[in-house]
């Protein structure tokens, strides 16, 4: 199913193009922060349920030994990346639509899982109160997202490599820090609050990237949403822009095994739905 509503965006081009290097490269390294995202879901886990902004599925492949008997569906703005969710997920359905318009009708769904994903919303709190709207009451709510921009150096070494790109590009590159960088926080408070969302549980902790050399580690950050949107339809550029990240991840480089290794923090949020 696609959304009408969901209109085409430069952006959403970046992550269109991207979609198959990302399921390979950069969603690979994800995976532990969605699995662990899927452990601390409780259990029996509220049905059906969405993987909001899904990606490749990764939240949702984790579930699907709880989800097996029951709907789930996976929504993306980006048609290959809920194609990708459909073949990952067996039994699995797919919606292409804008995480910040959902398609979906009150109380549809039990538990709305993302992972990275809700940190691109364009409005964080309307999003919330989209996402109260079609979640029954007693529903879970888990997701994870990026800390503040000191603690994460993946960040930083995108942050560096938009700066530094010297060609004109179309459209604007979403910030990959949120309203929920902090953490538990009094605007997650409030927000929650307004909502309808009890907090249930906030957990913060380190994830580490690991690349084999500067090379493969230019090669997964360009292989995302983001950076493809300073290639856009230019190919020709693409090999500079892995040159420029190449450089970029020097300083992460251990001369003496020439392999790369960076840490970002990260929280995941565990809310739940009032019942009244």
């Amino acid at each position: 199913m696609t959304d009408p509503k969901a209109k085409t965006t430069p952006i959403r081009e970046g992550w269109e193009r991207a979609a198959v290097d990302y399921r390979k490269g950069f969603g690979l390294h994800l995976e532990v922060i969605a699995h662990r995202l899927a452990a601390l879901l409780p259990r029996p886990l509220p049905t059906p349920v969405l993987d909001l902004a899904c990606g490749p599925g990764t939240v949702l492949s984790a579930l699907s030994g709880r989800t097996a008997s029951s709907i789930s569906v996976g929504c993306d703005f980006s048609r290959r990346m809920v194609g990708f969710t459909r073949e990952r997920v067996a039994g699995s359905h797919g919606v292409v639509a804008d995480q910040d318009h959902l398609p979906f009708g009150p109380r549809s769904f039990g538990t709305v899982v993302s992972s990275m994903g809700t940190i691109f919303s364009r409005d964080s709190e309307g999003q919330m109160r989209e996402v109260a709207r079609i979640m029954a009451p007693g529903g879970v709510f888990g997701f994870s997202a990026w800390g503040l921009p000191e603690e994460t150096e993946l960040g930083a070494v995108s942050r560096r490599i938009v700066a530094e790109w010297p060609h004109p590009f179309e459209g604007v590159l979403p910030p990959l820090e949120s309203p929920y960088s902090p953490g538990r926080s009094p605007w997650l408070d409030r927000m929650a609050r307004e909502a309808g969302f009890l907090i249930r549980e906030v957990v913060s902790d380190w994830h580490r990237f690991r690349f084999p050399d500067t090379r493969s580690a230019a090669e997964v950050l360009v292989g995302t949403g983001r950076l493809a949107l300073l290639v856009a339809d230019r190919p020709e550029l693409r090999s500079e822009l892995v040159e420029r990240a190449a450089a970029a991840f020097e300083i992460h480089r251990d001369p003496s095994t020439g392999h790369v290794s960076l840490e970002n923090r990260y929280h995941i949020f565990i809310l739940e739905r009032g019942r009244s």
